[in-house]
């Protein structure tokens, strides 16, 4: 039986069948109605964990009643294969046990050979791809969602180290450590400059074993600190052990001794200042350095730059307060920063510990009764009914344990969400 190859087209389907008049049926009825598709025709005792290693498809139809498909083994065997394939079912019974049956094995979709069922098959192939084009959606924008909130809370986790002293050698430490921690590598170094025009230097370096420790005259700080001198471009740099641009081979004797597979430096400036550079290195794996962890080192860099530069100036407060009066004044709103940076975090773990115990919708109905709106005003505002704002109010009242309106209106301004 001819198929039409799924690679000359912009959609593929592999059509499953045992019964060579229905299949061709089949097939001519895609190929009629769509004429983007290509079809690959196959039968149920082939190998189709080689079918679908050699070709990609956007989409299965399966012809239920063939042998060796009983109790949906072979649905569930084409989506354990691949369960981002819709699978598209045709049965000779237009049975609802067995539409359950087979959408509860994989399948997307349940199609009935009745009357001239194979009308309507392109229209059912249209409708799931679309719908698995959706859901692909869906699923990379969980996905950055999810990301961003580790980012955040990895974000907030190193400000409150960072933040939480004003002495600047336990401030460089803390940060060390944290990043060490947040990104799980094998070396985690800050290097700083004393004043402009001094010599870059290592402040302080955390490595795990059982690697060993960069040397201060190891030229990978140099070499990125006369860059950025050059240049005057201020970005983060990532090279790989194999990488071939004309830095990268300058550096590859130093990447060979200290065994770096992927590392990654960002500079640390502050009011358009240098102040030293991070480095973090990985000698287990060549870590491919996305643009969210860029994005996310570049803005603990950034705190990080905010912090020393209040650290040093918090040495010569303290240096100097016991005759100026007005240094004295200073080193105060110094605390007073660091207090207000430690409320905004704790305010931010208070939300994500809110996260964590509510869904996005009750916490935002949560936020309506605390602004004192009526169930039928948060119905209306939400795009709900005023029945499923009762029912989200009394579970906020049941999962926070509360027995009253009132007090879900004072929990609300406890935790910070008005």
């Amino acid at each position: 039986m001819e198929s039409i190859s799924p690679a000359n087209y912009e959609r593929s389907v592999l059509l499953i069948g045992s019964n060579q008049n229905e299949v061709v049926l089949c097939r001519d009825a895609i190929l009629a109605q769509s004429p983007f598709y290509g079809v690959q025709v196959a039968k149920s005792e082939d190998n189709f964990e080689k079918i679908l290693s050699e070709r990609s498809f956007d989409l299965i139809v399966l012809d239920y009643d063939v042998p060796g498909s009983s109790n949906g083994n072979l649905v569930a065997r084409l989506h354990k294969l691949n369960p981002q394939i819709p699978i598209i079912v045709m049965t000779n019974s237009d049975s609802p046990d067995l539409a359950l049956e087979v959408l509860r094995a994989g399948a997307s979709d349940f199609l009935p050979k009745i009357g001239s069922y194979e009308k309507f098959l392109p229209r059912t192939l249209t409708t799931n791809l679309q719908r698995a084009v959706l859901l692909e959606n869906l699923r990379e924008i969980y996905q950055r969602v999810e990301q961003s909130s580790r980012d955040e809370a990895a974000l907030n986790r190193a400000i409150v180290n960072i933040h939480s002293s004003l002495d600047l050698e336990e401030i460089i430490d803390r940060a060390a450590q944290s990043l060490s921690q947040e990104f799980n590598v094998s070396r985690s170094i800050i290097c700083t400059i004393s004043q402009p025009g001094a010599a870059i230097r290592i402040a302080r370096q955390v490595t795990k074993p059982p690697h060993n420790s960069i040397s201060e005259k190891s030229m990978l700080f140099t070499r990125y600190h006369d860059l950025l001198l050059d240049v005057g471009e201020r970005r983060p740099l990532v090279i790989m052990h194999d990488d071939t641009f004309a830095l990268a081979q300058e550096m590859g004797a130093d990447l060979a001794t200290y065994r770096i597979k992927s590392m990654i430096m960002v500079p640390l400036v502050y009011r358009g200042k240098l102040m030293g550079l991070v480095h973090l290195d990985d000698c287990d794996v060549a870590r491919l350095w996305t643009q969210p962890d860029i994005n996310l080192l570049s803005r603990i860099a950034n705190q990080l730059s905010i912090a020393m530069s209040q650290g040093k100036l918090y040495q010569i407060v303290e240096n100097q307060s016991q005759s100026i009066d007005k240094l004295t004044e200073l080193c105060s709103q110094l605390n007073s920063v660091v207090h207000s940076t430690r409320e905004l975090t704790e305010r931010q773990e208070s939300r994500e510990k809110m996260r964590v115990k509510l869904s996005v919708r009750e916490i935002e109905v949560l936020r309506k009764v605390a602004q004192g709106l009526t169930n039928k005003e948060i119905a209306d505002s939400c795009h709900i009914t005023e029945g499923t704002t009762e029912v989200h109010v009394s579970r906020l009242r049941k999962k926070l344990n509360l027995s009253s309106r009132a007090a879900l209106v004072r929990y609300a301004y406890e935790n910070h969400l008005i």
